[in-house]
């Protein structure tokens, strides 16, 4: 069933093929079970989408969202052989987000990417069974498979010409399976665990002070946070790091230890 609330587009349990949404004027895109193949939604400006809403899996095959704006939650969906250029993806939830072979162009701010879902998961699917169970709800159909895989699927997705402004890869996506920017300002660290370790011994060579604390304590996190939870490669940007265009002295640092430490 497909319907529209103002300029929101929700689709549920429905299959669109070869459907040009793009001057339509949409504001909001929901789907909960649904399934879009080469369907167009150039140069819109989504302020707040659900793409793969409710306990179901919805799926974007071969679609182009070229120019287009989306900010909002991805949910549990899909996109395989999408493309994104010139796009803007600002603040979007990408927990359980699966990306094949998609194209990225433009911007990709204030958004995380995620290997594997988020630590909570196995309590917000407990959590949902019992607000079905009080409803009097089964549960449906492959949620469970959906709320507890252990990765999300994630590769082959060109980002080389993307504008990534603090945007992260966490939890084990595999960043030798993607293209990546490059140049001056991004630092790839094909090693992470090797190359932390590294750097925190080039530290210990460093006389003690207020700036190497904090940058130890920086790198002990990331092992931890990043590595520690199956991240195994890095992707810094120092644009990122910069405040008021100039980068702090343990920010400084730090970069300049980890492209020691990577051989860059």
């Amino acid at each position: 069933m497909a319907g529209e609330q103002g300029n929101r587009l929700i689709v549920e349990h429905e299959e669109f093929v070869g459907v040009d949404f793009s001057r339509q004027g949409l504001t909001g895109l929901v789907g909960v079970g649904a399934r879009f193949e080469r369907c167009r939604f150039d140069g819109l400006r989504f302020q707040d989408v659900a793409l793969g809403s409710g306990m179901e899996l919805s799926q974007f095959v071969e679609c182009s969202f070229d120019g287009a704006l989306l900010t909002g939650g991805a949910g549990y969906s899909r996109f395989v052989g999408c493309t994104f250029r010139d796009a803007e993806i600002r603040d979007l939830t990408a927990s359980y987000l699966e990306l094949i072979d998609c194209v990225f162009t433009g911007r990709i701010r204030s958004t995380t990417f995620w290997g594997a879902p988020p630590p909570g998961s196995a309590e917000r699917f407990a959590s949902n069974l019992a607000f079905l169970a009080r409803q009097g709800r089964a549960e449906p159909p492959g949620y469970r498979a959906l709320a507890l895989r252990e990765s999300n699927e994630f590769h082959g997705n060109d980002f080389s010409a993307a504008d990534l402004v603090d945007t992260a890869f966490r939890y084990g996506v595999d960043l030798t399976r993607q293209r990546l920017p490059s140049g001056p300002d991004y630092l790839y660290v094909p090693n992470a665990e090797a190359a932390l370790h590294r750097a925190l011994s080039l530290l210990a060579d460093r006389p003690a002070d207020d700036v190497n604390a904090r940058v130890e304590r920086s790198l002990r996190r990331m092992l931890d946070r990043e590595v520690g939870n199956g991240q195994r490669q890095l992707l810094f940007r120092e644009a990122n790091y910069k405040s008021r265009g100039a980068l702090k002295p343990q920010d400084r640092l730090m970069f300049e230890l980890m492209r020691q430490a990577a051989g860059t």
